[in-house]
């Protein structure tokens, strides 16, 4: 699943406990979105949403879980941040690895062998969690695929710089012109409390079998679609010669693997070097470290059409 699907198509077709899938229509791959039926207003908040339909059913429920939700957040953050040295500046690649370690949890939840009271369902806490926090990761993997300074310098970015920045690219906004329906105010509130919070982990332990290991999972899940995109942008150099699609391109892979590394630090047990193995075993090494975390079964081989599909660009 990490190497086919990543974790953020990986999980979004899942349901939640209140009957909506947790991508919405974003739900990839698009065969199993199954477009459930929303209440849609139009937006009145200024800037690329006016105007824009926005999804009110699954804003109620986000919205009455905003607290709990927030407070999952924190939670992770401060798990990430006991990792680091003291006196380490947070730069945006932490809140990158913050953001896709949320994701990770409904994943992990999910696959992980030992976990207890497993679901078929996802609980309509985490469900919001996974809903804010994914503007958080698409901001950062805009920044990462367009080689964005910010990204490439590891620069912090304010609440403020994060919406301005997902306003002006389009993040607010599906592929169907559907607009992220949260008030400005609540966005802002999300944003400011992933580069700040609390130091409290007790929220984990209640979600996640063995805190520690999903952590490991995450940061492994992390540096596998690093690779996996820096590949991919390698790719992209090669086929576009000298234009500027791929210079941005090798730029490009360049922060991909800035982050790779970063990501590789913190794991108990990294990857061997990039340049040891070809894309296929590198990839099917990887992938068979999470299995191993998750307590599943090793794979032989990633199977060519799963390559060709992760490849396409």
């Amino acid at each position: 699943m990490e190497f086919h699907h990543g974790l953020w198509n990986g999980v979004s077709a899942l349901y939640a406990d209140s009957g909506r899938q947790l991508g919405e229509e974003n739900t990839r791959p698009f065969s199993f979105n199954h477009h459930v039926p929303a209440e849609t207003i139009d937006c009145k908040y200024k800037g690329s949403r006016e105007g824009r339909p926005i999804n009110m059913s699954a804003l109620r429920t986000a919205m009455q879980n905003f607290d709990a939700a927030a407070a999952i957040t924190q939670a992770v953050r401060a798990h990430h941040l006991q990792k680091l040295e003291p006196g380490h500046r947070l730069g945006i690649w932490d809140l990158y690895i913050i953001a896709r370690a949320s994701i990770a949890l409904v994943a992990y939840q999910k696959r992980f062998a030992r976990q207890k009271g497993v679901s078929a369902t996802v609980s309509d806490v985490l469900t919001s969690q996974y809903q804010f926090i994914s503007g958080v990761f698409m901001i950062c993997r805009h920044m990462m695929e367009n080689a964005d300074a910010v990204i490439a310098e590891n620069r912090p970015m304010t609440a403020d710089a994060l919406y301005n920045y997902a306003d002006q690219h389009g993040i607010f906004i599906s592929f169907n012109g559907m607009a992220c329906a949260g008030s400005t105010k609540k966005i802002h509130e999300f944003l400011e409390l992933c580069n700040s919070g609390s130091e409290d982990k007790a929220e984990l332990a209640a979600i996640v079998s063995e805190p520690d290991n999903w952590y490991q999972y995450a940061l492994a899940t992390i540096e596998l679609d690093c690779y996996i995109e820096r590949e991919r942008a390698l790719r992209r150099e090669g086929h576009g010669g000298v234009s500027s699609t791929a210079n941005a391109a090798s730029n490009s892979s360049m922060i991909f693997t800035d982050i790779g590394e970063y990501t590789q630090r913190l794991m108990d047990t990294a990857p061997e070097p990039n340049q040891a193995h070809a894309f296929r075993d590198a990839a099917l090494s990887r992938q068979n470290a999470i299995l191993k975390v998750l307590g599943r079964p090793l794979l032989r081989k990633i199977a060519s059409d799963h390559i060709a599909a992760r490849m396409e660009y």
